[in-house]
């Protein structure tokens, strides 16, 4: 994957954003427990801004692992490159491979979490998410293992 550089990722950050009525969570079939919503940002005035949020939800209840993979991608006419990541692994057992560790990267950097984000429940995911990318959801997406009925919203 590749990063934007990391002057040029807080650039892109620093603005406000915006994701409108995001759709639904969709489950990926390649692998059990594991979903994406996927949503084009605009800007204040309701443009697009060319960045792509993906939120990557997964929970396995055999091995007792969730993970929460927020990203935020620009758009280019080649693919996506990766502006920022919020890597945020929880399991039973202490995590002892450091690199599976809570993390985030800003354009080209990585830079090791806080060990409170281990145990943040998918609210303060989101919340820090929103809070590091500048992006508002309106409204936010549900709990990805929240089921709602189409016409209850």
């Amino acid at each position: 994957m590749k990063d934007i550089p990391k002057e040029e990722a807080l650039s892109l950050l620093a603005r406000p954003m915006f994701c409108e009525d995001p759709d639904d969570w969709e489950p990926v079939k390649l692998q059990a427990g594991t979903v994406i919503l996927r949503a084009g940002l605009v800007d204040i005035d309701g443009l697009s801004a060319q960045l792509q949020a993906e939120l990557m939800f997964r929970r396995s209840h055999k091995t007792g692992i969730t993970m929460y993979k927020f990203t935020v991608f620009k758009r280019q006419p080649y693919g996506l490159e990766r502006v920022y990541q919020l890597d945020v692994v929880q399991s039973k057992v202490r995590i002892k491979d450091t690199h599976s560790l809570p993390h985030e990267h800003i354009g080209t950097s990585r830079e090791q979490g806080d060990a409170s984000w281990a145990t943040w429940g998918y609210d303060e995911v989101l919340a820090h998410f929103c809070a590091r990318t500048n992006i508002s959801f309106k409204p936010p997406p549900n709990h990805p293992e929240f089921f709602q009925l189409k016409g209850n919203k």
